[in-house]
């Protein structure tokens, strides 16, 4: 008896979410698709091409799992400058206010110009790399509008004759972290699969060792500005090392005269035009310091001071409870005290000296003086310790020629 024909069993339909695949008539194209959540808060239909059946199928698995694992698929197609827009918005609620004043500049004057009408996903390495080398033979007069600004006599890349300064080997590198941070950024939302600006090396600058002041001209400046308003300010800078922005943010209710400690909680900056009162530089900015005799001193003048002033302004006092403020107890505009440092300078025959260089004169004498550099960082306040040893330690000839004359040849 023939065997009756057994009819084959229809197609397997897929479970709804588990994508179709298909092959297109034109190209022979094979597509995937397969609904998942976008950047855009939206379920959407993503396609995924392959030259095979099998390599649109594992392009449509791992779409899928990704999904599974709450990442979302970027459907809007920013472009790097819309994306850029975007991570500034949201590190204006993270950072300082000077720090994203800094990161909008880099993006507004270098990286926009260039990079911005690409689109973020189809960013890549090459693209980096050829931003970088644009940057580095850009003229900084044309990207800040310089020489716009200057009369037509002075004119150098308008009237046809660059002046041939462009960006340091510091500003190539802080464009280039700006770049990647805002990538990284993108990778941590899933906007991009690899951040590009990492597989593109910068050179990294070489920092000059801050020496300080030797003590006879830290001397001389205090000297000089005996009498003056910002004597026990300069006194405070020059004994604890305090950077500007921290020493006119200083409060009295930091400073526990009890205790003979001060914190250093604020600094005061100016950003975008005003006057702007944020937090210290970094996390280990914020510290506790004693406060030497010579200190206490100073800032007890200068408390005595604050009450007079206090006093002399009646109705128009604004209570800052800063303890170098106006005569009206506002904050004092950092770019005034640079203008009274400078006429300081000048009185103490000291021309190239500047305001920060009594910070580094307070690192280096502590390392000279033997101070575990432990201790010196905590007092420095700075990050990390490679910071205090390799910008502020220095190696003078007295020191190597001591350390040479304890090797004792005769004796061995």
């Amino acid at each position: 008896m023939a065997r009756r024909h057994q009819p084959s069993p229809p197609p397997k339909r897929r479970v709804n979410g588990e994508g179709s695949i298909y092959q297109r008539k034109g190209d022979l194209l094979w597509v995937g698709t397969a609904y998942v959540p976008t950047s855009s808060g939206k379920i959407k239909r993503q396609p995924v091409y392959g030259r095979s059946q099998e390599e649109v199928r594992e392009k449509l698995d791992g779409l899928k799992a990704r999904a599974v694992n709450g990442g979302l698929v970027d459907d809007r197609q920013n472009t790097v400058a819309e994306f850029l827009a975007d991570w500034l918005d949201d590190m204006r609620h993270e950072k300082r206010a000077t720090t994203v004043r800094g990161y909008e500049s880099a993006v507004r004057l270098h990286i926009a110009p260039v990079l911005g009408r690409k689109k973020l996903v189809k960013l890549t390495a090459v693209d980096v790399r050829s931003f970088m080398a644009v940057m580095r033979e850009k003229c900084l007069c044309c990207a800040n509008g310089w020489d716009a600004r200057r009369p037509e006599k002075e004119q150098c890349c308008s009237a046809g004759r660059c002046c041939g300064r462009h960006p340091s080997v510091r500003q190539l590198q802080f464009v280039h972290a700006v770049l990647r941070n805002a990538l990284g950024h993108a990778e941590r939302l899933e906007l991009v699969n690899r951040n590009v600006a990492k597989l593109v090396r910068v050179k990294t600058p070489e920092y000059s060792v801050g020496k300080g002041l030797p003590v006879e001209q830290a001397r001389a400046l205090l000297t000089a500005a005996e009498g003056t308003r910002f004597h026990p300010l300069y006194v405070v800078a020059a004994t604890l090392g305090l950077r500007r922005g921290e020493l006119l943010g200083l409060r009295w209710c930091d400073i526990d005269m009890d205790e003979a400690t001060v914190h250093v909680r604020q600094t005061v900056q100016r950003v975008g035009g005003k006057l702007v009162v944020e937090g210290t530089k970094t996390r280990a900015s914020e510290a506790v310091i004693p406060l030497p005799k010579i200190t206490r001193t100073a800032i007890l003048a200068r408390r005595r001071a604050w009450a007079d002033e206090r006093k002399a302004a009646g109705e128009c006092w604004q209570n800052y409870d800063l303890v170098f403020c106006t005569q009206i107890g506002t904050p004092v505009e950092p770019r005034a005290l640079n203008r009274d440092f400078d006429k300081l300078r000048k009185r103490a025959g000291l021309p190239g000296v500047r305001l920060h260089d009594l910070r580094h004169t307070v690192v280096s004498l502590l390392l000279a003086l033997g101070t575990p550099p432990h201790v010196v960082q905590a007092i420095a306040r700075h990050a990390d310790i490679d910071v205090t040893m390799t910008i502020y330690a220095h190696t003078n000839l007295d020191a190597m020629r001591q350390a040479l004359d304890a090797i004792d040849w005769e004796a061995s």
